[in-house]
């Protein structure tokens, strides 16, 4: 009976140490994983105006592209080559599958080229550090405050930054003329918008509303409103000093979107990268968000990752790719008048292929 029991135990302890070695396994293969490159690389720090394209007729420049997700798999993007010129807005389309993020991503080196390269400003992306990259570029939310946010360097004053979120449509338009505070909608509430104040009630909270606090337009799928002072009172403010949790899960998927925005607004980037920066945003705040980037983008490079066709039909050209490769890159009106193009295809299966002609056709009269 001794020896039944000490084999029983022998067997219960190695099991045991079968499982413990399961995890060793695991850490010994998480630090054979290939790493990322070094986020600074001495002797290759990029100028403090970087990317600027002021002197450059030509800022993104990928030449050859082709990247892999892992070595053993196939190509995703093949062969791709194009130039974007300074001030441009540039829409990137096609079918669902056709890597249009992994393109996008790729500006921010989320996956490296096993052959070509992307040129930024005149300096090869693989040439420099991640955080070189990433810190000019990339619109990640952190924690803080609203303001910090938007405004990292402390570089501008709170009125830009309401200024900013106004244009956004994040806080009530009318807000700096009279200077109403509008309701809160939690992306969770589903209940109407109140009726709105008489003109007396509105003249008694304006007096009393200040310029550094407001609450939020509306949540991604609401119109702004105003609403009664009770319905104020029961909403949360926010502010400048509002809370923003690490990467804005404190925020919805609309306001997050808004907020990055709002910051590449605030610093005027010359270059900026939008992956459907409107994806989670109803079509009427959608309408006046692009007419908000038409006004102030307009010495930006402006990539735009978009599936709304409308939101794209009146930039400067469109670049389509199919299968991971380029197969069209013109014009909107000429895209969209090429027989069994892919462009035209799309436009004709949106169900509102006479309006996007319209549309297009505007803009090439605009030049």
């Amino acid at each position: 009976m001794a020896f039944t029991t000490s084999v029983y135990w022998a067997c219960r302890v190695w099991t045991g140490l079968e499982l413990d070695l399961n995890s060793v396994e695991r850490i010994v293969e998480y630090l054979n994983l290939p790493q990322e490159p070094p986020i600074h690389i001495e002797g290759r720090q990029v100028p403090a105006y970087w990317p600027s394209s002021a002197d450059n007729e030509s800022p993104i420049s990928v030449e050859n592209l082709t990247i892999k997700y892992a070595p053993d798999l196939p190509a995703v993007l093949r062969n791709v080559s194009f130039q974007l010129k300074a001030g441009e807005r540039v829409g990137l389309l096609g079918r669902t599958g056709s890597r249009k993020s992994t393109l996008a991503m790729s500006i921010l080196r989320f996956v490296d080229p096993i052959e070509g390269k992307i040129v930024i400003d005149g300096i090869d992306i693989s040439n420099i550090g991640l955080y070189d990259l990433r810190s000019r570029l990339d619109a990640t939310l952190f924690s803080g405050t609203l303001k910090e946010n938007l405004d990292p360097f402390d570089d501008h004053s709170e009125e830009d930054c309401l200024d900013i979120l106004r244009r956004v449509h994040m806080i009530n338009q009318n807000t700096q003329a009279s200077r109403v505070t509008s309701r809160i909608h939690s992306p969770s509430s589903s209940r109407p918008p109140s009726r709105a104040e008489s003109g007396h009630e509105v003249d008694k909270e304006a007096t009393a509303a200040t310029t550094d606090t407001f609450y939020t337009a509306a949540s991604s799928s609401t119109a702004p409103s105003i609403s009664g002072t009770s319905d104020v009172d029961s909403k949360p403010l926010i502010t400048l000093d509002s809370q923003v949790s690490a990467g804005g899960t404190n925020f919805s998927q609309g306001q997050r979107q808004l907020i990055a925005m709002a910051r590449a607004l605030l610093r005027r980037s010359s270059i900026v990268v939008l992956d459907e920066a409107t994806s989670s945003i109803d079509f009427n705040t959608d309408a006046k968000i692009q007419q908000t980037i038409r006004e102030a983008f307009t010495d930006s490079l402006l990539l735009t990752v978009a599936h709304r066709l409308r939101t794209v039909i009146d930039y400067d050209r469109l670049l389509v790719l199919d299968k991971g490769q380029v197969v069209e890159f013109d014009t909107p009106y000429n895209l969209i008048r090429k027989d069994n193009g892919i462009f035209r295809q799309m436009c004709l299966k949106s169900g509102t292929f006479n309006e996007l002609v319209a549309a297009a056709q505007a803009k090439a009269e605009r030049g």
